[in-house]
């Protein structure tokens, strides 16, 4: 009996490496990209080989996943540029398989703490796919990815559930559904592919019964040091991330919230511990929407760049760039929908709204990048508030022909304030009784103070309540608590001392 199981494991073993062939042999037809994980790309097959070194292994990666283009009239706030799915995961070896989990980082133990095991117990992490391994080569792994990137695999997300239901979206089409694009750089990795479905409740210009989606996704290494934390304090907003320490002394798990921020260090340590202003080691930086019509631009970039103003308060100067979009030769790697481009993303869409989200490292908060998002039709809001709100006290406004000047400052104040949201910083609708209500209409107080005391408590023009209010500021400008809250949220500042994590 014993002979007998050694034949068959034997057997079976030299079954499972006859499968098991040289890398180079498998992959001698397609094009091929190194970097953070190397790709293979079969355009005529449509077939895509993904090969993961082993010191990538077990690490955590930022995957992002956003439509690069969608169907009309699919949904008022998904569009170009936004985002379906924001997780971390990671490729790890079980025997002759390649596992794809999906990390958490909610619930935490302090590392050597014995608890930390019954927190990886109790929080298993879900997987997302399974990949049989290809080659014979131990310290790299071959697989065949093609069919997990020609699906709307687990988080993905490329539907949503109410759209599914809306729509009556059926199961996808394989035979319309392709890979379209793969690049690898050293860093990250971006692979395009094209999701088909059909429905049965269209849209009424929607003739062809089908809905199709074209989505990136974006494979990020999280950084190798990750960012100091900061908790949230209450008295100052910020948008935040949950977390529990089980390692708490509290006689329970410590729920705590952590501040979402950029990292900004400045590169003359010395010379900012004294107060004096310091370049960012890495600036932030925006790049506008080739979509963007030119005459908009310089709108854009100056609602962008305003926000050096706050940030000398913190002790950085040139801490916010804003970019005109590269050409292809500037950089032939440029994409809005690539995670290391931060964009003001320019949306032909009759929404009526313009929104400020980031893409965060869960470890630590982080802000990796942003998409400030703006859409069309929203122009003509702010020509009708403009008429309304400061029609008494404005002759400029008291006309359908808004002048273009005014409708760029307008569009500056709002890319200020969803470039605010960007920064970590949320509505501050308290901070707008910070003015007594007489102070409003004196043009000597609002020339001096400028309004709103917050810029993001959703206002773009001032409301004049009389018309005696000549000379007063009409347009939002940078009131005092626009500048305050940014001086907390920079990696290294200078009242770090009230929080021993940075």
């Amino acid at each position: 009996m014993k002979a007998l199981f050694s034949l068959v494991f034997s057997l079976v073993s030299l079954a499972t490496f006859a499968q098991e062939k040289p890398l180079d042999s498998l992959v001698n037809e397609y094009a091929s990209q190194e970097g953070l994980i190397t790709t293979y790309w079969h355009p005529e097959k449509s077939k895509l080989l993904l090969a993961v070194n082993d010191s990538l292994l077990g690490k955590p990666l930022l995957m992002v996943t956003r439509y690069v283009s969608l169907p009309a009239n699919y949904s008022a706030y998904r569009n170009a540029g936004s985002k379906t799915a924001e997780s971390v995961i990671s490729f790890e070896r079980e025997a002759n398989k390649i596992v794809l989990k999906q990390l958490s980082y909610v619930n935490l133990a302090e590392e050597g703490d014995p608890i930390a095991q019954s927190v990886v117990q109790n929080n298993l992490a879900p997987i997302l796919s399974v990949f049989e391994k290809m080659n014979s080569e131990k310290q790299i792994a071959l697989f065949d990815a093609t069919d997990f990137f020609s699906k709307d695999s687990p988080g993905f997300n490329a539907v949503g559930e109410t759209e599914k239901k809306n729509f009556k979206i059926g199961s996808i089409d394989s035979k319309r559904s392709f890979i379209n694009e793969v690049r690898s750089f050293p860093l990250n990795t971006e692979i395009t592919h094209t999701l088909t479905y059909p429905i049965a409740a269209a849209p009424r210009s929607n003739r062809s019964e089908t809905f199709s989606f074209k989505l990136n996704h974006s494979i990020i290494a999280l950084p190798e040091h990750p960012m100091p934390t900061r908790k949230v304090d209450h008295r100052v907003g910020w948008f935040s991330l949950e977390q529990y320490n089980y390692s708490s002394e509290a006689l329970k798990s410590d729920n705590y919230r952590i501040a979402t921020r950029w990292r900004l260090e400045p590169k003359d340590k010395e010379a900012y511990a004294r107060g004096v202003l310091s370049e960012p080691i890495k600036p932030i930086v925006f790049y506008i929407d080739p979509a963007t019509p030119l005459k908009w631009r310089p709108y854009f970039k100056k609602g962008i760049e305003d926000w050096n103003r706050p940030f000398e308060k913190a002790g950085f100067k040139n801490a916010i760039i804003a970019k005109d979009p590269p050409t292809k030769e500037e950089d032939p790697e440029f994409s809005p929908e690539d995670v290391r481009y931060s964009v003001v993303r320019y949306v032909a869409s009759t929404t009526r709204n313009a929104t400020g989200p980031s893409v965060k490292d869960p470890r630590t908060g982080e802000i990796i990048e942003s998409d400030v998002i703006w859409y069309h039709n929203h122009l003509r809001s702010y020509r009708n508030r403009y008429l309304l709100e400061t029609g008494a006290a404005n002759e400029k406004a008291r006309s359908l022909n808004t002048p273009e000047e005014e409708i760029g400052e307008m569009m500056r104040r709002v890319i200020a304030h969803e470039v605010g949201h960007a920064l970590g910083l949320p509505h501050n609708m308290k901070a707008s009784s910070a003015y007594p209500v007489d102070s409003l209409r004196s043009a000597s107080f609002t020339q001096k103070w400028e309004l709103p005391p917050p810029l993001w408590i959703m206002r773009a023009t001032i409301t004049s309540l009389s018309p005696a209010t000549r000379g007063s500021v009409l347009c939002a400008k940078w009131g005092p608590m626009t500048t305050t809250p940014s001086n907390g949220g920079t990696v290294t500042s200078r009242r770090s001392k009230m929080n021993k994590n940075g």
